[in-house]
């Protein structure tokens, strides 16, 4: 099945906390915004900064609290001086997952980027914490930066395990990245191998089943016309292959789905999932099923 309606992203929403890898994530939205002709919307999430406690009696002035909004308003602005385009400041308070993915719906943000975070005087989010959170609430894909933005991204691959979830990224990525080939890699395994008389017919008859499952997957994809990925259907667990073919191939840019059901969701997102996330050398986008 095709659909040959590709859409590239409007609006692109970066989450920063000024840390050094946050750079990575701000030079590769710069990118893809120029690339896309998407506006950049650059946000910081201000926490509650913990009360500095010395006793009885007033604080030196140097002690004295800043507005940290203006503050993080005025180094935003710096990090984005050179940047080609126009770009739109936001800084607010409260819980950064929660912040970033309404900050992302409020403004019609279609993807949203973030890096590495660090410890900074201005507040920070960790990667796991708000990723999770983040990937909890937000119906927009996320992007998740690790390497330096070079260049566009080239090598990308899908990871895709037949579930709708997948093919929900598989037809997402195809859209985004319209004009870059893409390879869809599966991985299959052989429970009770060990008890099979011929063990290789036995590997060779899941890999034949594996192949005939991915041609039903791939026909209720919803693809733009001559959009058809490489398949790569291979033995093993999904996160040492992606993270094998990653570092082989150079690859830029891992995508991979996860399901929205709260329970569900937490159990793929502790498994496999995250396994992913935290073993590809490279970019991850993670797109959510409406």
């Amino acid at each position: 099945m095709t659909d040959a309606t590709p859409h590239a992203p409007r609006r692109i929403l970066l989450a920063t906390d000024f840390g050094a890898r946050c750079d990575r994530a701000l030079d590769r939205a710069a990118l893809l915004a120029a690339g896309w002709d998407a506006e950049l919307i650059v946000l910081h999430v201000l926490e509650e900064e913990r009360a500095i406690s010395r006793g009885p009696g007033p604080l030196p002035s140097w002690r004295r609290p800043v507005d940290p909004q203006r503050v993080a308003e005025r180094q935003l602005r710096a990090d984005l001086a050179d940047l080609p385009r126009q770009t739109t400041v936001v800084v607010e308070s409260g819980v950064p997952d929660e912040v970033i993915a309404g900050v992302a719906q409020s403004h019609g943000c279609d993807l949203i980027v973030v890096g590495l975070a660090r410890d900074e005087p201005l507040g920070r989010f960790s990667l796991g914490g708000t990723v999770n959170g983040l990937l909890r609430q937000s119906t927009v894909p996320v992007l998740i930066v690790k390497s330096r933005a070079r260049a566009p991204y080239q090598d990308i691959v899908v990871a895709v395990d037949f579930s709708d979830s997948s093919r929900h990224a598989l037809e997402t990525a195809t859209r985004l990245f319209e004009d870059r080939e893409l390879t869809a890699l599966h991985a299959y395994s052989t429970p009770l191998e060990g008890l099979a008389t011929d063990p290789a017919t036995y590997r060779r008859d899941y890999r034949n089943v594996a192949v005939a499952d991915y041609e039903a997957f791939m026909q209720g994809a919803r693809l733009p016309a001559g959009r058809t990925p490489r398949p790569l259907i291979e033995w093993g667990t999904p996160a040492h292959l992606l993270r094998d073919y990653a570092e082989h191939r150079n690859t830029d840019l891992v995508v991979l789905g996860t399901h929205g059901r709260s329970a569900v969701f937490d159990l793929l997102l502790g498994s496999v999932a995250r396994e992913i996330l935290a073993q590809v050398p490279c970019d991850a986008l993670v797109v959510r099923r409406p």
